[in-house]
């Protein structure tokens, strides 16, 4: 093994997982309407669908750097996560079984992703690891310890909170901005541990070259959420002005401001 580097094998299945993401995020997305026969259950109302399509998309863009890039260590945070995140939508097919379209192609890829996702990808995380030497790039900048401890604060708090809602779907049903069902709650909580796993575990990694690729499909994701209230507004309660359009926009307006900052840091550092 080089130092740092990305296997091959991690390459090969983040580039297969990558096509799989960005085929889900173009029915979810774009044709919300007919997820009952091109996806793997009918997901009402049309923003849920529009909702988990900008997420598997976000997800799509770390995988790709995975697939494309040089580094191990840029895009090793986002593996535990998807460990996670997977592991929640086994156990979410499960516990709703009903509910999903049977004998669809849809479903049976749906329950192939999700059987292999969390061993496969918690193998090639222990195994590529391995690689990371934890030193920082020639031309990096070092995370401040305030900017880590605010993260892992954030990502405590969102574990704690998608983990209650995940076993009480109730009260996230109650307050969500618009229509679910106990699955998309359940699932929908575990698109949002990626969030809470990503931000603990980049909480102690100093480098910002670290951080890039995860910041980046996580606003690509919020920036795409935003842009599927603005079309469906109609499915919002009680509005488009509520305290869920309010954590979007901070997370648009600081995880950018946070980007450009380290950024130019890393730049100076050169």
């Amino acid at each position: 093994m080089n130092k740092d580097e990305i296997l091959p094998v991690t390459r090969w299945v983040a580039g297969t997982v990558v096509l799989a993401l960005a085929t889900a995020f173009t029915v979810l997305f774009f044709m919300p309407d007919r997820t009952g026969e091109l996806f793997a259950w009918p997901i009402q109302p049309n923003l849920s669908s529009m909702f988990l399509g900008a997420a598997y998309l976000g997800g799509a863009w770390i995988l790709f750097q995975t697939a494309v890039g040089k580094y191990w260590h840029r895009v090793q945070a986002v593996f535990p996560a998807v460990v996670i995140f997977t592991s929640f939508m086994l156990v979410a097919t499960m516990l709703h079984w009903d509910r999903f379209t049977h004998g669809s192609l849809a479903f049976i890829l749906w329950v192939f992703l999700y059987v292999v996702s969390p061993f496969l990808i918690l193998a090639l995380w222990i195994t590529n690891r391995r690689t990371d030497t934890h030193e920082p790039e020639p031309s990096d900048a070092v995370v401040s310890a305030t900017a880590r401890r605010i993260v892992r604060i954030i990502g405590a708090g969102v574990l704690i909170a998608i983990t209650a809602g995940f076993l009480y779907p109730t009260p996230v049903i109650n307050l969500w901005p618009w229509a679910l069902t106990p699955l998309t709650a359940r699932v929908i909580c575990g698109w949002l541990s990626v969030i809470g796993v990503s931000a603990w575990v980049l909480s102690s990694e100093t480098r910002w070259t670290a951080w890039r690729s995860i910041i980046e499909g996580i606003s690509l994701a919020v920036l795409l959420i935003i842009v599927a209230c603005l079309i469906r507004t109609e499915e919002l309660m009680p509005g488009l002005f509520n305290w869920f359009m309010g954590v979007l926009l901070i997370f648009l307006i600081g995880l950018p401001a946070f980007y450009l900052k380290m950024e130019r840091e890393r730049k100076e550092s050169d």
